[in-house]
């Protein structure tokens, strides 16, 4: 089964690019759309998401990191615990760039190859 890619792209068929449901890159996917997804963003999931983008906005450093990459680790376990085990999670505030770089480091459980998936939101 297949899934449509992420960013949406043609292939050189002409048709969408597609991935395989499960596989690394779609495991990647996944991942990446999860962080980077608003709370309340998609309507039929409303509880889908993490507060990412909306600590743009506010102090990035100390208990407000520990707290963000707590909620991360929740949210990642919650909705993708099925397809990714999560090894490692680290959340970083460049306050000169006013960035949040964000490292996660995970195993796919279909194929056990593992991956490390880095981030890095701001104000663009």
């Amino acid at each position: 089964m297949t899934r449509l890619a992420f960013p949406f792209a043609a292939a050189a068929s002409g048709r969408s690019a597609a991935v395989d449901y499960g596989s690394d890159a779609h495991v990647r996917q996944m991942l990446e759309l999860l962080i980077l997804t608003l709370v309340g963003e998609r309507v039929m999931r409303p509880d889908l998401g993490s507060p990412v983008r909306q600590m743009l906005f506010g102090a990035g450093e100390g208990p407000v990191a520990i707290a963000l990459a707590a909620t991360l680790q929740a949210t990642i376990t919650q909705y993708l615990g099925h397809v990714l085990a999560l090894h490692e999670l680290d959340v970083d505030y460049d306050e000169g760039a006013a960035a949040l770089n964000i490292v996660v480091g995970y195993e796919v459980l279909a194929t056990l190859s593992q991956d490390q998936l880095q981030l890095r939101a701001g104000i663009e």
